[in-house]
């Protein structure tokens, strides 16, 4: 067996790695995604128990109507202790571009271990310092107390509650915004 190839999870994609503590955000490509679809394991990925989440599905079908990852992922939240991969975490761009809409998923049994608050951390600090992005903001059905939290913990700001179609079901949905800050230049 070659131990000099490169696994199958990785090429270059144009969209860059993200640093998160003990995370790292790593663009999910358009052959895993496939992969992924249709019930393999590509080379070189490993898995945290409880894998896929009920957002996999989710994830890696965007992955394939956009032909590859957009500008800020999605990515796979990989465990740099021991390479595994504990969920999914992206952000879409929406409003002529200036703001996006981010969404996460943790496997279960690696809830309540801060991993999506680093995560989202490390995700709105990379795309609210990009100049054409003003804001973002993430939804979560009302009773979703965890996700609540991350929010908080991660920056985002409550800014109130709507009602939307998931699944077939109407359901309350509260939004969380984070918005980029910049400095007016004096005269």
């Amino acid at each position: 067996m070659r131990h000099d190839t490169k696994p199958v999870w990785w090429h270059p994609t144009g969209v860059n790695q993200i640093d998160a503590v003990r995370l790292v955000l790593q663009p999910i490509c358009l052959p895993v995604a496939r992969m992924l679809l249709v019930g393999e394991t590509p080379q070189g990925l490993r898995f945290a128990p409880g894998y896929p989440s009920r957002f996999t599905h989710d994830v890696m079908e965007s992955v394939l109507e956009a032909r590859g990852p957009g500008r800020f992922g999605p990515y796979f939240m990989i465990r740099k202790t021991d390479g595994m991969i504990v969920g999914e975490i992206g952000c879409s761009v929406e409003d002529v571009y200036t703001m996006g809409k981010v969404g996460y998923s943790v496997v279960e049994p690696c809830w309540g271990q801060g991993y999506a608050t680093e995560a989202l951390r490390a995700l709105l600090g990379y795309v609210l310092a990009e100049p054409d992005m003003r804001r973002v903001v993430a939804e979560t059905m009302v009773d979703h107390v965890a996700s609540r939290r991350v929010m908080e913990k991660a920056g985002m700001t409550y800014c109130g509650e709507r009602l939307d179609d998931e699944y077939g079901e109407l359901v309350n949905l509260v939004v969380y915004e984070a918005f980029a800050h910049r400095t007016v230049p004096t005269r």
